[in-house]
């Protein structure tokens, strides 16, 4: 694999962390004391559960992308399970939120990507979603592991042969498609027929008078 992997006790974030790491570092700590996803929000982060964090380069135009190709390396990690994927990136287990993607630019062009799996406990605190865990059946060095080889492949796969492939993975996992949903913007709250996912990584949204490609936004199913 292409990683180099950093292992810590303790950090404010990893992706923080991952910051002043070169390309193709990994960043995984035990505990998170800042912990935060998408918006800021909290993200508890007890031991027994993996926070790790990695470092690609520049994706340009491309790089909102990433969270989908993140979410499809944890679904494949995680096929033991009936895991689903919520649009844009979410991991699901029984319809509740297992897992989490949050990425961020560095100000030289890197992105880090973060991805946090509730391996042995869920957090509550913040949440707008019901929460998983696996509940301890596997260790989070299995799920690390799993998740950083998938991760590898998938980019691989991106950066090779584009996004097709990987939309068709996503489309595999998806949740909601077909389904009425509830999509909450930063200043308005949408409802409408979960249509398709575009080939551009957009949710189209079949309202009551119109069709909406909306790019980035929280999802709540009926």
């Amino acid at each position: 694999m292409r990683w180099q992997i950093h292992h810590l006790d303790m950090v404010v974030s990893t992706n923080q962390t991952a910051h002043s790491f070169p390309v193709n570092s990994v960043i995984v700590a035990q505990q998170q004391s800042g912990g935060r996803g998408r918006y800021g929000r909290v993200w508890e982060s007890p031991k027994g559960n993996l926070y790790l964090s990695v470092v690609v380069g520049d994706y340009e135009y491309q790089t909102p992308l990433l969270a989908f190709v993140a979410g499809v390396a944890v679904a494949e990690a995680l096929s033991d399970y009936p895991v689903r994927l919520k649009w844009p990136n979410d991991v699901l287990l029984d319809g509740r939120k297992l897992a989490g993607i949050l990425l961020e630019r560095t100000d030289d062009g890197r992105t880090i990507v973060g991805i946090g799996v509730n391996v042995a406990s869920n957090p509550t605190q913040g949440m707008l979603y019901e929460t998983a865990s696996l509940g301890g059946t596997v260790s989070v060095a299995t799920v690390e592991a799993n998740v950083l080889s998938a991760l590898d492949m998938y980019l691989t796969q991106f950066e090779t042969t584009g996004f097709a492939g990987i939309r068709d993975r996503w489309l595999h996992y998806a949740a909601g498609i077909g389904k009425e949903v509830t999509v909450r913007l930063p200043d308005r709250q949408l409802s409408g027929i979960f249509q398709e996912f575009s080939p551009e990584g957009a949710l189209v949204l079949a309202t009551s008078d119109k069709t909406i490609l909306i790019s980035a936004g929280d999802v709540f199913f009926k």
